[in-house]
């Protein structure tokens, strides 16, 4: 995230300077402490949205090839004078559980020619599709199974982080920890019997007075 906020106020500015780049360590340092503070980001989630690059760069790839092909597809669709298109409305499900991947899926099929998002509601789809052919596949093609892989990857991630948290905060306390908590004890009971036994020496005395 740091590296994004840099790479934003350099983009902004539009020519690079020696005071250019330290105002912007500054700026970057800033929004990320604000970020860091009010919206929970951490160097951990950083670290854990960059394991998940390499998934989104494949996914992009595979996003511009469905578009060169679905373009093909409508090219020749147009080009073919006996074409007579036969557009359909599809409703369909799918089994994503994440917002942001239902919405990845919504916007990918709005991107690919011929296919257009009309209505997303929890994970039922409605597209319209400009040719009965294009509606094969929209259930259950290459966007899906890709989605589906990486929420089933992130999902485990997660599950894992989970875990590990739980697993932390049930170890035993540490020697130290232990040790420290004895003492005071310790220091507490001394302080209950101090009050007794100063009181018992008192008593002693005053006997010891009345015999003389």
């Amino acid at each position: 995230m740091f590296i994004c906020f840099f790479a934003l106020w350099v983009v902004l500015n539009g020519r690079w300077t020696t005071e250019i780049g330290v105002f912007g360590l500054v700026f970057a340092a800033l929004a990320y402490a604000f970020t860091w503070k009010y919206m929970g980001y951490s160097p951990k989630v950083d670290i854990a949205l960059f394991m998940r690059v390499p998934s989104a760069v494949r996914y992009g790839v595979n996003l511009i090839v469905e578009i060169i092909k679905a373009n093909l597809t409508v090219s020749k669709m147009i080009l073919r004078s006996e074409f007579v298109p036969e557009p359909q409305l599809v409703q369909f499900d799918v089994e994503l559980k994440k917002n942001r991947h239902l919405v990845a899926l919504a916007n990918s099929i709005t991107l690919t020619p011929g296919t257009i998002t009309v209505d997303l509601h929890d994970n039922h789809f409605l597209v319209h599709a400009l040719d009965a052919a294009m509606v094969d596949g929209l259930d259950d093609g290459v966007f899906v199974q890709q989605l589906m892989k990486m929420e089933e990857k992130h999902m485990k991630q997660d599950a894992e982080k989970a875990a590990a948290q739980d697993t932390a905060a049930q170890e035993p306390a540490a020697p130290e920890s232990v040790a420290a908590e004895t003492a005071a004890q310790e220091t507490a009971a001394q302080e209950t019997a101090a009050p007794e036994t100063e009181a018992q020496e008192n008593q002693v005395q005053e006997e010891s007075k009345d015999e003389h």
